[in-house]
């Protein structure tokens, strides 16, 4: 199931939704979810407090939540498929379904607590450095996240900026110092991160093991634009990624193609404490 994150066009910025898909249309989750608990006598005076707490304004805070929100959230996709694009609407009459133009689609994750990108993660790029140990990493700074379809500005500091595709496995409940064997127990699912470098800054302040302005550029971490959630282990080790940049393959990346496995990883910096909504 894909999540997604946006404003209607008369919100305010601290007015985000969490969006689903239906019918090549977007609905809004917690305005359906209050909808199929008006269903229920029981639930029908509090649909609306608790449609808030199942689906709170972002997709952090619906992590958060735990495996009871995950499991509304598939009663309410299927609720709103059943009742189709036509005719959902919330318990007060209240517009549901919204044409994607209509939504201005943000970076699904805002403001994670920690956010690892793996250097030299891929077997192409480690045959020309020597073999790392472990899974080293640099910091992708919040300020810095733009959406999926927002131009990349180009730095004025650089004259060689470079783009790759990746995965960004999302974190769904908190632990520290995870086992290796327990690491996908702790992965929601999967969202889609181009990392923009400016390579010029970053072999620069690769002198002094640094990796700060070279990665951190506004624009340089575009994210989404969907969080693909709940999907199963071999489902996301199946995926295969391509970048194309004017028509042109650029890359083309799977997590079979990484150097350190997933279970490295998360046990490696799970050191730190990991937090839902951190990728």
């Amino acid at each position: 199931m894909k999540v997604y994150l946006g404003l209607l066009e008369s919100s305010r910025p601290d007015q985000t939704r969490i969006f689903g898909e239906l019918e090549d249309k977007l609905f809004d989750v917690n305005l359906a979810c209050a909808a199929h608990l008006a269903q229920s006598p029981a639930e029908r005076a509090s649909a609306y407090a608790l449609a808030d707490f199942y689906f709170p304004k972002n997709i952090q805070g619906f992590l958060e939540r735990g495996e009871c929100a995950r499991k509304m959230f598939d009663q309410v996709t299927a609720f709103a498929q059943a009742q189709g694009a036509s005719k959902l609407r919330g318990p007060g009459g209240e517009k549901v379904i919204h044409e994607i133009t209509e939504i201005r689609v943000l970076p699904p994750l805002q403001k994670p607590n920690k956010s690892f990108v793996i250097g030299f993660s891929d077997r192409a790029r480690a045959e020309t450095l020597p073999r790392a140990e472990i899974p080293t990493a640099y910091y992708k700074l919040p300020q810095t996240l733009i959406a999926d379809g927002t131009p990349i500005l180009w730095p004025k500091f650089s004259q060689e900026l470079d783009a790759d595709g990746c995965f960004a496995l999302v974190i769904g409940k908190p632990g520290r110092r995870i086992p290796a064997e327990k690491a996908w127990e702790y992965i929601a699912g999967v969202t889609l991160m181009v990392d923009l470098t400016a390579r010029d800054i970053n072999r620069r302040e690769g002198l002094t093991t640094n990796n700060l302005l070279g990665k951190n550029f506004p624009s340089s971490t575009c994210l989404g634009p969907a969080v693909l959630i709940g999907a199963a282990r071999d489902t996301i080790e199946a995926m295969k990624l391509e970048l194309f940049l004017d028509g042109e393959t650029k890359r083309r990346f799977s997590l079979s193609d990484c150097v350190f496995t997933v279970e490295q990883i998360i046990a490696r910096w799970s050191i730190l404490g990991i937090n839902p909504g951190d990728w």
